[in-house]
């Protein structure tokens, strides 16, 4: 018995019995903390009747969400230095978690605008994320990943480096995509297959601001060209 690894979940953090029978506490990933944030962005608090304006280094825990207004930006890190970054005009909240008592990954909300999800390379599953974004669930393993909400409904993932599943909600269809490759999916009825990646203008700085950072913070891919 003492080669066999022992999980158990006590007060929300996950400990584990190695051979030796030592217990180590894996630590959960929410809280997330608000690393950097520019122009106007507010949290509204799980169980409040309002948005708040949010601070550097706030905390942000289930059920809570995030947005931003015109030109805002926010960097969300969890507890393992997974990051999500939102862009302006944007929201998020995270979910409750779904996974058994050995986790899962981080699950988020994306209820309109930009999010950039970075998550590095050879991370575990309770380090990934999983983005629930209208028409399509968005699995990030080791990616720099970029999601964009139409108004039409549609949704469009791009991964910048890495890997990404995209699937239906119901998983009636399911993608997989590898860098540099994106899939537009639309409101309603599967996707095509995914195509080469391609930036548009208006959002080439965004694009650049991204995976600079990702580069930078050992989320892998490289240092994007200048305009």
């Amino acid at each position: 018995m003492s080669k066999i690894l022992r999980a158990t979940v006590l007060g929300g953090v996950l400990l584990v019995a190695g051979p030796s029978g030592e217990v180590s506490a894996q630590p959960k990933e929410l809280p997330a903390q608000i690393v950097t944030i520019g122009a106007t962005a507010e949290i509204y608090r799980k169980g409040a009747t309002a948005w708040t304006p949010a601070a550097l280094r706030e905390n942000v825990g289930e059920g809570d969400g995030v947005r931003t207004q015109v030109g805002g930006r926010v960097t969300l890190k969890t507890a393992s230095g997974q990051a999500l970054r939102l862009g302006s005009r944007s929201q998020m909240a995270f979910l409750p978690p779904e996974g058994g008592p050995d986790g899962g990954p981080t699950l988020v909300r994306m209820d309109s605008g930009w999010l950039w999800v970075a998550v590095t390379p050879g991370s575990p599953v309770t380090e990934q994320f999983e983005i629930r974004a209208g028409p399509a669930v968005i699995t990030v393993r080791g990616s720099g990943v970029g999601l964009r909400r139409n108004s039409d409904g549609s949704l469009l993932v791009q991964v910048h480096h890495g890997t990404a599943t995209c699937a239906g909600p119901d998983k009636q269809w399911e993608r997989s995509l590898t860098g540099p490759q994106e899939l537009l999916v639309p409101a309603t009825g599967p996707p095509a297959q995914p195509r080469a990646l391609t930036v548009d203008p208006v959002e080439t700085t965004w694009v650049k601001w991204n995976t600079d950072q990702d580069n930078a913070g050992g989320f892998g891919g490289k240092k994007a060209k200048e305009p």
